[in-house]
């Protein structure tokens, strides 16, 4: 297993073409590309050349805001990132799909016979989706049921302001919306780190009333008094913070007596109604539920991915992994850190040296307590080993 990147800032195709693929020889197995579109040049020649000349049997492209690679992130400049695989006994399987081919599939299924792939076979996905033409949450919803605990990792698109100017490449497959990626089964093994950059604040509450994405009551009281008094127990800063976004963390598993990093999947706070007590988040809710209120800033993004990598170094008893991809939200960087290759230089800090490349997204993809979900201010990692 091998995993080889290069990342560029050249301004005409040659010279692109010539430093991501500097020192290359041999053929490879997977090439996933990423290309900022602030560029003079054409993406389609670009991919083009680069499969050809790179001798890569299967080459996916995606346009972004921001490219990572190995040592460094580059935002808002004309740029190009390229990971080049070798993958001994993997069997790769690229895809593409369009918003109608999804609203057909309606059974499991269909989506194995979509992929040719079974749940026993243990896949991985990597996926990048257009954000606006693709219904991204109805199409991990049917890849949780039918692939249950399988991870998926990538991000959308994050190259354009509007419906078709994004570019998603999958061989000789060019789409302006849709989703594409790849499915890996055979020797290698996908760990995940997905690092949502928030703190707990308060204690732990069960959802004791709710419909659809509304919680109208906390352990029996209105969800806005509950959230009112967690905050004036808090500090001055918390009560900024909670000014600018406030967040539910969503226990994957009520069951557990304690909670820590990554037992919640985070979602905003939409709006709550003080004279109903109601408060509107980012996803469906069920009464049962376990919820602990989370605010995020610079510090506690940067907090929270030191240590879910420390952790998960720890667990994997130092295994450095073969390679990595890095899916960063494009409110991270400099927007949020306000210093550049901040995410990449605490995950080479931690894991590296590794291989690694990724881009800046509109939305990432990873999972959180075993099942894959869409989330914003995340930076999402997939690490590969051998099985």
């Amino acid at each position: 297993m091998e995993f080889i990147n290069r990342i560029t800032e050249a301004d005409n195709s040659s010279q692109i073409i010539s430093e991501l693929l500097m020192q290359v020889e041999g053929d490879f197995d997977l090439g996933i590309l990423y290309i900022c579109p602030w560029t003079p040049y054409d993406p389609l020649e670009l991919f083009g050349a680069i499969k050809a000349r790179g001798r890569i049997h299967h080459l996916i492209c995606c346009t972004c805001a921001g490219i990572i690679g190995t040592d460094r992130e580059i935002e808002g400049r004309p740029s190009a990132s390229l990971l080049l695989m070798r993958l001994p006994q993997v069997k790769i399987v690229p895809f593409a799909m369009s918003q109608p081919v999804l609203e057909s599939i309606k059974e499991k299924d269909d989506w194995f016979n979509f992929f040719e792939v079974y749940p026993n076979e243990k896949p991985s996905f990597i996926v990048f989706a257009d954000p606006f033409a693709f219904d991204i949450n109805s199409f991990l919803a049917g890849m949780n049921q039918a692939y249950p605990g399988m991870p998926m990792v990538g991000g959308l698109a994050s190259g354009a302001s509007g419906p078709g100017e994004n570019i998603l490449m999958m061989d000789v497959e060019v789409m302006r919306e849709g989703i594409v990626g790849v499915c890996l089964k055979g020797n290698l093994r996908v760990e995940t780190v997905v690092s949502q950059g928030c703190r707990p604040i308060g204690e732990t509450f069960i959802v004791t009333k709710a419909q659809r994405n509304i919680i109208y009551e906390l352990a029996g009281r209105p969800f806005y008094k509950v959230l009112e008094e967690v905050l004036n127990k808090g500090s001055d800063y918390d009560r900024h913070l909670a000014r600018e976004a406030i967040f539910v963390g969503i226990a994957m598993n009520e069951y557990k007596d304690t909670f820590q990093r990554g037992d919640f999947l985070i979602r905003a706070v939409l709006g709550v109604e003080p004279q109903s007590g109601a408060g509107a988040v980012g996803d469906h809710m069920r009464v049962g539920q376990t919820v602990q209120f989370h605010l995020r800033d610079a510090k506690t993004a940067n907090d929270d991915l030191h240590e879910l990598l420390k952790q998960f170094k720890a667990k994997k008893q130092a295994t450095a992994p073969q390679g990595a991809f890095v899916f960063s939200c494009n409110g991270r960087g400099i927007n949020l850190f306000k210093e550049r290759d901040h995410d990449i230089r605490i995950i080479q800090h931690h894991l590296g040296p590794v291989p690694a490349a990724g881009f800046f997204c509109a939305g990432e993809i990873g999972p959180v307590g075993g099942t894959n979900f869409l989330h914003g201010f995340t930076n999402s990692m997939a690490l590969f080993y051998p099985q």
